[in-house]
């Protein structure tokens, strides 16, 4: 038995190295992984800061008004800031989101040393948001197109969230020893300090750049459409749908368990204030934890498992010390917690990166961040009800059943988006690179990888002849072809390019014979498989479109297709 432990675990680190060693090889996603860290560890500085700011001038109630005034004013900004991020380079709305955190924190942290009026402290919770929600979504949109292969996103989320976690209880630890010998005002002063070198750490990465804006810019009822047209995606994706509700319900307990753990430890508990600090460092241990072991189960494609079982004992860890109310037990259940929730995050993150179009990522993630900021306001004044209803041992137990319900509930759905066997890079990075292909969302692109059949062609030997029925599209994996078209030479074609697309597209016979000129190995695609990726995406199916003209001057005008 202990050899078999011991071969797990040995696993499991391997996984998590291996994982942080691909992301720090690439400078941008270093850079990005360390900004990743400052992040966090200046939000959770200011978050544990100002949560006993608030119970100092108004107990339990003053913590749950304090991140009421946090979250509501960026569920209703965040919309128009994924709107931004779709438009903009990604690196550019982060670096804006940094600089403008920077001095949101430095103007908070003069305001609490200088004994401020509590209402002109407790605004300042509002504009960290407004000027924070647009770092985490353009990150997150960000990310699928710095990395070649859906292993590749799967290794930087699960290192971007040891970085991430491991600034939260950096953060956690600091404010737990800064708090009783300094003051709040002190711990913000701190976070502003790790904004600014978030600042130059984005500045360093190289800027990424935009596909061309397609539609309306001038027309109102355009502008609107683009605004909404996340939470519209995220409503008409059923995929989508269920993983993003996954998200906003973890949200919604991470709004309960902010204001709770506050709750908990100096009214539950009567332990010190710093304990607050030390109970979110335990629950970023436990998040470091989770993500070492995340890297197993992502090489195995187990994103679905992971939700699952990081629901359940979160649930259960919960409960503990509403059970038996002890240090010890509210110290074990953050830490699981800690564990349970980096599972559910990290996975159901990564599906939504998969399931998602990049033209619209942007939109998308920042509908969801709006659903998140309103899910936490939700749940910090839940929590201050669920207090006073059910008393503090009571609200935990039935924050406790919030995860495990919703996840026996819609369990079978879960498991039909279960991501599967990891895909074959060099195909999907075959497929990414052609031009056709790029646009589309990362799971259409790793089913088409599956879906590719090799094939292996000697030289001279025709591949499609002029005037037959098209039933397949063609990418050049190694060799060379050649086209004629009429009987004229038109071109070469060499790896990496691709044919076929036309007779398919437009539905009339090979418009040109391809034959090899050496031993050539093909992918071919059949054409129902073809159709259904290219023509339901937009974007994809204007550059197919576009290829299919450069080639075929006889090109008949297509439909458009909705995004």
């Amino acid at each position: 038995m202990l050899p078999r432990v011991i071969a797990s675990t040995w696993t499991t680190l391997k996984a998590t190295v291996g994982a942080l060693v691909l992301e720090f090889r690439d400078r941008d996603m270093g850079l990005l992984g360390v900004a990743a860290a400052g992040t966090s560890f200046a939000t959770w500085c200011f978050t544990i800061a100002l949560g006993v700011y608030g119970f100092e001038a108004h107990g339990a109630a003053g913590v749950g008004i304090v991140a009421l005034i946090r979250f509501l004013p960026a569920a209703i900004i965040s919309p128009l800031v994924g709107l931004l991020i779709d438009r903009f380079p990604r690196r550019t709305v982060m670096l804006g989101s940094a600089a403008a955190t920077a001095v949101v924190l430095l103007l908070a942290a003069a305001a609490a040393a200088l004994d401020a009026p509590t209402a002109v402290v407790f605004a300042f919770p509002a504009l960290f948001a407004v000027a924070a929600c647009g770092y985490g979504p353009a990150h997150v949109a960000l990310t699928p197109t710095l990395v070649e292969t859906p292993q590749q996103l799967s290794a930087s989320n699960v290192s971007h969230s040891v970085m991430e976690n491991g600034g939260a209880l950096l953060a956690a630890l600091v404010a737990g020893l800064l708090l009783h010998p300094t003051s709040p005002a002190f711990v913000i002063g701190v976070a502003a300090g790790a904004a600014l070198l978030v600042c130059l750490l984005v500045r360093g990465v190289r800027s990424d750049r935009r596909p061309d804006y397609v539609g309306e810019k001038d027309e109102v009822s355009n502008a609107f459409r683009d605004v909404t047209l996340g939470a519209r995606t995220l409503a008409a994706d059923p995929a989508l749908r269920l993983s993003s509700a996954t998200l906003v319900l973890l949200f919604l307990f991470e709004g309960f368990a902010d204001v709770m753990v506050v709750v908990m430890a100096l009214e539950l508990l009567h332990l010190e204030e710093g304990s607050v600090g030390f109970l979110n460092a335990t629950w970023g241990v436990g998040a470091v934890l989770g993500a070492v072991a995340l890297g197993m189960l992502f090489d195995r494609g187990r994103l679905v498992l992971a939700i699952a079982g990081g629901s359940l004992l979160v649930g259960l860890a919960t409960m503990l010390p509403g059970i038996a109310p002890h240090a010890t037990t509210a110290y074990v259940g953050w830490l699981a917690i800690g564990i349970g929730f980096v599972f559910v995050e990290v996975a159901a993150k990564t599906l939504m990166q998969r399931l998602g179009s990049d033209e619209t990522l942007g939109r998308v993630i920042g509908s969801l961040e709006s659903g998140r900021q309103a899910a936490m306001a939700v749940g910090s004044i839940g929590a201050v009800l669920l207090v006073a209803l059910l008393h503090v041992r009571g609200a935990l137990i039935a924050l406790g059943a919030l995860l495990p319900v919703f996840v026996i509930l819609w369990w079978t759905r879960l498991r039909a988006y279960e991501v599967g066997a990891p895909v074959a890079e060099e195909h999907y990075r075959l497929l990414r690179g052609n031009p056709i292909f790029a646009p589309l969302p990362l799971a259409t692109l790793e089913r088409l990888s599956h879906d590719l059949a090799p094939l292996e062609l000697p030289a001279g030997k025709d591949v499609i002849v002029q005037g037959e029925i098209g039933d397949r599209f063609f990418l050049i994996e190694d060799g060379q072809v050649e086209v004629f078209e009429d009987g004229v030479f038109r071109r070469n074609e060499g790896p990496g390019e691709s044919f076929g697309e036309i007779a398919l597209l437009h539905d009339v016979p090979r418009t040109a014979t391809v034959r090899t000129t050496v031993d050539t190995h093909l992918l071919a695609l059949d054409r129902d498989q073809f159709l259904l990726a290219v023509t339901g995406h937009r974007r994809s199916h204007q550059l197919a479109t576009a290829v299919a003209g450069e080639r075929w001057p006889g090109e008949r005008p297509t439909t458009a297709v909705s995004e």
